[in-house]
């Protein structure tokens, strides 16, 4: 079957149609605040132990080295090179017992995921289990190939790129390609492995990938974002920090409200074949 711009532009319309009904009665911004409630518990220490477990394949100077050159690309207003500094030290130089005992809060983040994916499933019956937990484990297992993987592309481009206009979007583009394809792995685990249902392969491929663009586009746009040095703390009483962090649980709510839109893609996905135009052969 031939796929004319018409017949493409109708599929679209009729995925989009798919997910907006498979939310409509959910409210999906309360389960985005659910998991990000999780997150500010969970993501830190899973942060930490992926330094760790990197440092311990690579050498704690090795993952210092390469997290100091993603460093310098942070703009330093904010506190944003100053935080992605202090959790690089912390990370590289934890102790054994500190890392497992980082274990328990870092698969909390699993365990919201968990909770809102079947909350947005159309399967009946809640399976909460010790899934999300467990699932937590294997993505801190997958995290040491892909932070050396990231940090290492993103200091072998930086260093290549130069300076001036040119290199600077070059090295936006880059930076986006890197967060994409590091951050795609993990959403096709989570949207598998932490989900009570089971979308194909196509199905899975099309939706953490694509995703995975939308994420990536999002943190570089809240980099810049930091990179204005805009006055935040007049709502917070002149605060500085507090009004940082609060601007840092917004950004995690607007990319867990991107995950879950993504997770629901990839159901009407599986659906139709994982075929996004809704055409067959």
């Amino acid at each position: 079957m031939s796929i004319t711009a018409s017949s493409a532009a109708e599929g679209l319309r009729g995925l989009t149609r798919d997910v907006t009904s498979r939310i409509r009665d959910h409210d999906l911004a309360l389960c985005a605040a659910g998991v990000t409630f999780y997150a500010t518990v969970g993501l830190i220490p899973l942060l930490l132990l992926a330094l760790f477990l990197a440092s311990q394949v690579a050498g704690a100077q090795t993952v210092s080295n390469l997290a100091d050159g993603l460093t310098r690309l942070l703009p330093a207003e904010l506190g944003a090179r100053d935080a992605a500094r202090f959790l690089a030290d912390s990370g590289t130089s934890m102790s054994v017992l500190a890392a497992l005992v980082a274990l328990v809060p870092a698969s909390l983040y699993g365990e919201g995921l968990v909770r809102a994916f079947d909350r947005l499933s159309e399967r009946e019956g809640r399976r909460l289990s010790l899934r999300g937990r467990l699932g937590s484990l294997v993505v801190v297992t997958m995290s040491p190939a892909l932070l050396l993987a990231g940090l290492g592309a993103t200091e072998a481009l930086t260093s290549a790129i130069g300076h001036g206009l040119g290199g600077r979007l070059l090295g936006i583009y880059f930076a986006f390609l890197v967060g994409w394809l590091t951050i795609t792995p993990v959403l096709a685990f989570a949207y598998r492995g932490l989900s009570p249902e089971r979308p194909g392969k196509r199905a899975l491929l099309w939706g953490s990938a694509g995703t995975g663009s939308f994420l990536s586009g999002t943190c570089l746009g809240y980099v810049f974002f930091l990179s204005l040095g805009l006055d935040l703390g007049g709502a917070y009483g002149g605060s500085l920090g507090l009004a940082t962090a609060v601007a840092s649980v917004g950004w995690l709510f607007v990319l867990h409200l991107i995950v879950l839109v993504g997770y629901v893609t990839t159901l009407a996905l599986h659906a139709r074949d994982g075929r996004p135009l809704g055409l067959s052969g």
